[in-house]
């Protein structure tokens, strides 16, 4: 039923309990239903936004409750039936999967969890191999196909239920409903379900990762696992556009663009190092006439302002092959700085960027023979590159 009428019991702040319900509560790794109830006399409504039990009893708890939601007020229950529906669908398709690994793999599940948009659960197995998920994944929706029914026992005792050919102990004593899918699943569970497998529609299995020397077995299934495919039928329609392709052939020609990227990556890097060699060559000459002009010993510096970090860095390594002297490089690209030396220089690299950077509305960090700063503006940065220059003076 979508829609129930039911009394009110008590009232707790905003939890209710009802004479009937046919809101399911929390419980076995599925959320509790959702929904609204409504005032039969005044037409008021309060949102549905958990449902739990404790000690036997449901409580219904909504968003806000008017002063008519009193003990003994007639309300009618209306379920959030697209939750639901969805809801049965997953936690019925566990059922299934469960069910195939225990009567034809050996394996138990050991734990479930149905999320608002994936469903998991844990394989008492360390490993699963692709066929055999593929097995699981093909056998289930041959159940599915088969619209098979889903019985469902209402047992008083615990010795009837032992009766069944039960998938999992018993952690009840009485009042234990007994579901079975005939052939494929039984074990005791109080959650709502479908009439049929056929009703779950299809069950789609996504990963498998290990979890705690187990598998855990993530899946969608109903009209979740159709969202998937829609969505990811979108990505493949969307790729095979951009490489000219259809599914047959997609695959072969991203291989072929991949190894062209790299390969073009790879000369990149390549004319990236002569680029680096030439331009540190040139700034070692730059500094010799530096040198000489002034009388004493100068920092290689430079200023780039299109490359990036990495590229700086790249530049001063060949640099520090061919000299002693710092070297200090910027770039326009985040305002970035980066000085380094050998070792011999007494300059002491992240101590000057922690106290003339980072003090100064710079952020940064590194060693005594390395490190770099970013600024928010390129004034800050020059202010800084003056304030290294002047250290290597002092220290000239």
């Amino acid at each position: 039923a979508k829609n129930w009428q039911a009394r009110i019991l008590s009232v707790s702040g905003n939890r209710l309990v009802l004479d009937q319900t046919i809101f399911a509560p929390e419980a076995g790794g599925q959320s509790c239903d959702l929904g609204a109830i409504r005032l039969m006399d005044t037409d008021e409504t309060a949102s549905v936004t958990y449902v739990g039990e404790t000690n036997g009893i449901l409580e219904h708890t909504a968003d806000s409750l008017s002063p008519g939601f009193v003990p003994g007020a007639e309300v009618l229950l209306s379920l959030d039936w697209a939750r639901r529906f969805d809801h049965m669908q997953n936690h019925l398709a566990e059922h299934i999967l469960s069910g195939i690994l225990y009567s034809r793999f050996h394996i138990e599940n050991k734990g479930f969890h149905l999320g608002a948009t994936l469903s998991t659960l844990d394989a008492d197995t360390p490993d699963l191999s692709p066929e055999q998920l593929s097995q699981l994944e093909d056998q289930a929706n041959q159940v599915i196909y088969q619209a098979l029914p889903v019985e469902i026992r209402i047992l008083e005792k615990k010795e009837d239920a032992n009766a069944f050919p039960l998938r999992k102990p018993l952690k009840v004593e009485e009042d234990i409903s007994v579901v079975t899918i005939p052939g494929v699943d039984c074990v005791a569970c109080c959650c709502p379900h479908p009439a049929t497998t056929a009703e779950v529609g299809l069950v789609k299995i996504l990963r498998a990762e290990h979890y705690k020397g187990m598998t855990r077995v993530t899946f969608v299934a109903g009209a979740r696992a159709l969202s998937d495919y829609q969505a990811k039928h979108q990505i493949v329609s969307q790729l095979n556009r951009q490489f000219s392709a259809d599914e047959a052939t997609l695959l072969d020609k991203i291989r072929i663009q991949t190894e062209k990227a790299e390969k073009t990556k790879q000369s990149l890097y390549a004319m990236k190092e002569v680029f680096s060699k030439d331009q540190a060559l040139r700034l070692l000459n730059k500094q010799r006439e530096a040198a000489l002009a002034n009388g004493r010993q100068m920092p290689v510096t430079g200023h780039f302002p299109e490359l990036s970090l990495d590229d700086l860095k790249r530049i001063a390594k060949y640099a520090l092959k061919e000299t002693d002297q710092p070297v200090i490089l910027s770039t326009d690209q985040s305002f970035a700085v980066f000085l380094t030396h050998s070792g011999k220089s007494s300059l002491r690299c992240g101590q000057l960027v922690r106290e003339f950077a980072v003090g100064f509305g710079g952020k940064g960090g590194g060693s005594d023979t390395q490190a770099q700063a970013l600024f928010r503006e390129p004034s800050l940065r020059d202010n800084f590159i003056d304030i290294l220059l002047a250290q290597l003076k002092a220290l000239a």
